[in-house]
Protein backbone atom coordinates (compact mmCIF):
# COMPACT_ATOMS: atom_id res chain seq x y z
CA UNK A 1 0.00 0.00 0.00
CA UNK A 2 1.05 3.42 -0.74
CA UNK A 3 -0.14 6.66 -0.17
CA UNK A 4 1.22 10.15 -1.21
CA UNK A 5 2.40 12.40 1.46
CA UNK A 6 2.88 16.42 1.92
CA UNK A 7 6.38 16.69 2.30
CA UNK A 8 4.95 18.34 6.07
CA UNK A 9 3.40 14.63 6.78
CA UNK A 10 6.14 13.28 5.88
CA UNK A 11 8.61 14.99 7.93
CA UNK A 12 5.80 14.31 10.92
CA UNK A 13 5.11 10.69 10.70
CA UNK A 14 8.80 9.99 10.04
CA UNK A 15 9.28 11.89 13.28
CA UNK A 16 6.98 10.44 15.44
CA UNK A 17 7.25 6.95 13.87
CA UNK A 18 7.86 4.62 16.80
CA UNK A 19 7.48 1.10 16.03
CA UNK A 20 9.11 1.55 12.75
CA UNK A 21 5.83 -0.25 10.44
CA UNK A 22 5.30 2.69 8.60
CA UNK A 23 8.21 3.49 6.13
CA UNK A 24 8.45 7.19 4.71
CA UNK A 25 9.83 7.00 0.87
CA UNK A 26 11.23 9.53 -0.71
CA UNK A 27 12.23 9.80 -4.80
CA UNK A 28 14.88 11.86 -5.37
CA UNK A 29 17.10 10.87 -2.56
CA UNK A 30 20.39 10.85 -3.24
CA UNK A 31 19.61 11.78 -6.82
CA UNK A 32 17.84 8.73 -7.60
CA UNK A 33 14.72 10.16 -9.69
CA UNK A 34 13.76 6.86 -10.73
CA UNK A 35 13.22 4.70 -7.52
CA UNK A 36 12.06 5.44 -4.00
CA UNK A 37 14.41 5.16 -1.11
CA UNK A 38 13.57 4.67 2.44
CA UNK A 39 14.28 7.35 4.92
CA UNK A 40 15.05 7.10 8.54
CA UNK A 41 15.01 9.94 11.42
CA UNK A 42 18.16 9.97 12.39
CA UNK A 43 20.29 10.33 9.45
CA UNK A 44 17.72 12.38 7.42
CA UNK A 45 16.15 14.66 10.17
CA UNK A 46 17.95 17.58 8.37
CA UNK A 47 16.69 16.80 5.29
CA UNK A 48 14.93 19.94 3.24
CA UNK A 49 11.89 18.23 3.46
CA UNK A 50 10.17 21.29 1.19
CA UNK A 51 12.62 21.68 -1.68
CA UNK A 52 10.58 20.17 -4.22
CA UNK A 53 13.27 20.12 -7.26
CA UNK A 54 15.80 17.94 -4.62
CA UNK A 55 12.59 15.87 -3.38
CA UNK A 56 9.88 15.89 -5.31
CA UNK A 57 7.72 13.23 -3.96
CA UNK A 58 7.12 11.85 -0.43
CA UNK A 59 4.63 8.41 0.08
CA UNK A 60 3.73 6.56 3.30
CA UNK A 61 4.37 2.53 2.86
CA UNK A 62 3.26 0.19 5.35
CA UNK A 63 5.53 -2.86 6.18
Amino acid sequence: MQINLSPFWAKMILRLNPFHRLLVMCKGYGEDYKNFTELVWQDDKYLDFYDKNSYPKFQLWLS
